[in-house]
């Protein structure tokens, strides 16, 4: 399975490789976190996980993303997945151009600026 991988770090948006076999545990790989939760839908096919612990965790280093739409700005990396009719997880539809164009990445300074 593929997912569209939010790196705050490197403030970057690309297509990554998700083992089928342990997805859950993939998505904690990728994401550097022990816990996601479903912080946007795009569509009913497609949505994007965060670390749910995100702001818990918040020092001088911490990056954030944003996304067109989205209710608030994100601590940490995000990752784009679909789901298909049956709730199970797959690649998404939209595409990383798409997403690429949605995002926007930030500072704890900036996002401080915000508020």
């Amino acid at each position: 399975m593929k997912a569209i991988l939010i790196d705050v770090q490197k403030k970057s948006v690309s297509m990554v490789e998700v083992d089928d076999k342990n997805v859950l545990k993939d998505w904690y790989r990728l994401m550097g976190c022990q816990m996601v939760e479903v912080a946007h839908y795009f569509n009913r096919h497609d949505s994007i996980i965060v670390d749910e612990e995100g702001l818990l965790s918040i020092d001088e280093d911490t990056k954030f993303f944003s996304i067109e739409g989205g209710h608030q700005p994100f601590a940490g990396n995000g990752l784009v997945v679909g789901v298909d009719d049956r709730g199970e997880s797959v690649s998404p539809k939209i595409s990383v151009e798409e997403i690429q164009s949605k995002v926007k990445f930030h500072s704890l300074q900036e996002i401080q600026l915000m508020l």
